[in-house]
């Protein structure tokens, strides 16, 4: 495309935009842009609805749907034989650049990748979040109304996900048609309709500044402003909750970027002070509660609770409209003078250095003192945790990381072996494993800085980690670069969401997660495109050139689509198969099912879990020579693939074959040393090939050695051998056996 000269678009102000705004396009041009704008957020919206998109195959369908705006959009800018143009800062597209080249790096590690079908995925969400950045672009550059309009509505989609998270406490009762409130049946920590409470709390923390800002507008009319500010509360509560220490964090970071950027900052503080004390009453009862904070409490008892605390919420809106009201009839009477700023800022400061004091005067008096006390929280937070201690509310105050200071321990030495390259994107799951101290699986390392170091190395760290910071040094240009006034304030609350964002991606795997990454991005993209520095268009191309690219741009963003269905497509025709035999197992519905297996291993052809899937209805068919077939062709096609070599020493030992399964066992102990089901694998051997009842020195009961030298032991054992789908020994199961008449007749182990 030709570049032309950047222009300040200032020469003019659109008859319907807000004071401050910078207005530029034709009338048609803000149509498209502001139709693909809708295309976006319509897309967020399904992604925050569909578990935060963070699997197949509703990730697989937000990528799709990227690839078609893009399509359009590309189709737009061509079509239109130059009518349309990009803009932006230089900041942002070279930020825009380095994604795409972290996407193309993500992909090319497929080379040396001991995680293979990860690696597509991850290729594929890169290439979907680069995507999702360049249609942000182009509406932006179409729209000067974008970042207004976006911000409220990402306000109004964040107020619906708080309603409905929220009625999982309030009603959990409720029918309204296809969805079910009851969201808190099992745990009693908030995290619908996103499914992880870290995501909700950061998808609301975003919203915060946004609202915020919202209410402090003083163009806006009192009723606008006071539904605002009415709003906040349900933000806030909501976020308690969620439990979430990291989505406090994120939203402190998320307002302070704000009011540095947009000023107003005593004004803000005062109508969050309200909204804080307003939620105060909710919280403290969502708090203290125990049929709203346990876990799996029937509905009855949490019914009448949920009540109390909504009417609790609603009187305290109620009481908060009334105090906004006063407030902001006092915002005339009473001017904001710089020597009353500089005396409230002056006391603010006194507060916090006084509480400041306080701590470190408690710590200094406490048993352990100043530095006992440091030593102390600092080996809390680098120790593992207990799993109940994430579901009580008092982890607020707790300094315990929850094993992240473990996973960042395992990533830092996946990295340290493969320095530049990595592991391969997306292979944490399959490399964490050799390195990890305790029996903890994990999928992310829990901060994505250090994901992308163990996963795509130095090299890969650089393009994503640069990309990102230059993407959000090109937004924070712009939004310095508007003029004071309401469209400014918003740019700066985007801006604050975004920051809120990567402060938030040290320590979560929110990469991983679009229904809160999709967001972030797009507001970096409407941002940039507010910079000066190009302005990109096809404005003296023949049509033979455009369409061209159009031909080239289809059938590239084709092929990304096509990326991205036919690994869902696989996952569905797996799974779909194991269903399809849950329900029955005759001969026929057994060989379809197999063949749906093998049809799906094709599909994807870096999966093991179709091969495996197809192994598991072979043996059912009783056809261990295909069972074995598939299994081979699994650790084949995954070498490191914890779960095939598994699948394949219980198979090789359940039919005799030692060789083969001891050699598969030691593979297993090479790339999971504190792998569980070896020793289960090996007692099962043992007990097979060389049973001691047969033996001429054998004497008693051979496996009261193996198990602990008690019928209960013995049960334990037996248990577990049947949870990990291996076979149990006679002579062990008559153990457990014994062990379990003994306790219907009530004996003590």
């Amino acid at each position: 495309m030709a570049a032309t000269a950047p222009t300040l678009r200032s020469s003019g102000v659109a008859a319907d935009a807000p004071t401050g705004e910078i207005a530029s396009g034709a009338p048609a041009d803000r149509g498209a842009g502001a139709a693909l704008l809708a295309a976006l957020l319509a897309v967020l919206l399904y992604a925050v609805f569909a578990d935060g998109a963070a699997a197949y195959p509703e990730e697989a369908r937000v990528q799709v749907a990227l690839c078609a705006l893009a399509t359009v959009t590309v189709g737009a800018l061509l079509w239109r034989g130059g009518g349309l143009r990009l803009t932006g800062a230089r900041a942002g597209w070279a930020g825009l650049g380095l994604l795409a080249a972290f996407a193309a790096w993500a992909g090319l590690s497929l080379a040396w990748s001991v995680a293979p079908s990860e690696t597509w995925e991850e290729f594929n969400r890169a290439t979907a979040y680069v995507l999702a950045v360049a249609c942000a672009l182009a509406a932006a550059s179409w729209y000067p109304r974008a970042v207004w309009h976006g911000a409220r509505a990402y306000a109004a989609i964040a107020l619906a996900v708080a309603l409905y998270a929220l009625g999982g406490k309030v009603a959990p009762g409720l029918w309204l048609g296809p969805i079910d409130l009851d969201q808190t049946e099992v745990l009693g920590r908030l995290r619908a309709p996103l499914e992880y409470w870290n995501a909700l709390a950061l998808f609301l923390a975003m919203a915060v500044p946004v609202v915020l800002r919202l209410a402090v507008d003083e163009t806006r009319s009192a009723p606008a402003r006071l539904a605002a500010l009415a709003a906040l509360p349900v933000y806030l509560v909501t976020l308690g909750l969620t439990f979430s220490r990291g989505g406090l964090i994120a939203a402190l970071v998320a307002v302070a970027v704000t009011i540095a950027l947009a000023g107003a900052g005593l004004r803000t503080l005062m109508y969050l002070g309200l909204a804080l004390l307003a939620s105060a009453p909710a919280l403290t009862l969502g708090f203290t509660a125990d049929d709203l904070t346990g876990n799996a409490v029937p509905l009855n008892e949490r019914e009448w609770e949920g009540i109390l605390l909504g009417l609790l919420l609603a009187a305290s809106i109620a009481l908060l409209a009334l105090a906004g009201r006063a407030a902001m009839r006092a915002e005339d009477r009473v001017p904001w003078t710089p020597s009353r700023s500089r005396a409230v800022v002056r006391g603010l400061v006194a507060v916090i250095a006084l509480a400041a004091a306080v701590g470190l005067g408690a710590m200094t008096f406490s048993d352990r003192g100043l530095t006992g006390t440091v030593s102390h929280e600092w080996e809390r937070f680098r120790s593992s945790r207990e799993a109940p201690a994430q579901f009580d509310p008092g982890r607020i105050a707790s300094t315990n990381a929850g094993n992240r200071w473990v996973w960042w321990s395992e990533a830092v030495g996946a990295w340290w072996d493969r320095p530049l390259a990595g592991h391969g994107a997306g292979s944490f799951p399959v490399v964490h494993r050799q390195y990890r101290t305790n029996q903890l699986d994990v999928l992310q390392p829990h901060s994505v800085p250090l994901q992308f170091l163990s996963e795509t190395g130095l090299a890969g760290l650089l393009l994503a980690g640069g990309g990102l910071l230059l993407l959000a040094f090109g937004a924070l240009g712009a939004v310095r670069r508007l003029v004071p006034g309401p469209e400014r304030g918003l740019a700066a609350a985007l801006f604050g969401a975004s920051a809120a964002w990567l402060v938030h991606g040290f320590y979560d795997w929110d990469w991983d997660m679009p229904g809160v990454t999709l967001p972030a991005l797009v507001f970096l993209g409407l941002l940039c495109a507010r910079g000066t520095g190009v302005a990109w268009s096809a404005r003296g191309w023949s049509p033979g050139v455009r369409a061209g690219l159009l031909s080239a741009s289809v059938l590239v963003l084709g092929t990304v689509a096509l990326s991205a269905i036919l690994p869902a497509w696989a996952r569905s025709e797996t799974d779909g198969a194991l269903a399809s035999v849950a329900r029955t197992d005759s001969p026929a519905r057994l060989e379809r099912a197999q063949a749906d297996a093998d049809f799906a291993a094709r599909l994807d052809t870096l999966s093991v879990e179709p091969l495996l899937a197809a192994a598991a209805l072979a043996e059912r068919r009783d056809r261990p020579r295909q069972a074995r077939s598939y299994l081979v062709d699994a650790v084949r096609r995954q070498p490191s693939s914890v779960t095939a070599w598994l699948a394949l020493a219980r198979f090789s030992l359940e039919r005799g074959d030692l060789v083969n399964g001891r050699i598969a066992m030691r593979r297993v102990l090479r790339l999971d040393p504190r792998n569980r089901t070896v020793p289960l694998l090996i007692a099962v051997e043992q007990a097979t090939t060389v049973p001691a009842n047969r033996s001429a020195t054998a004497t008693g009961t051979p496996l009261v050695a193996i198990v602990g030298q008690t019928p209960a032991t013995a049960k334990r054992f037996a248990d577990e051998l049947r949870a990990a789908g291996l076979p149990v020994p006679e002579d062990l199961a008559r153990l457990a056996a014994a062990a379990e008449r003994g306790r219907r007749n009530g004996a003590q182990p």
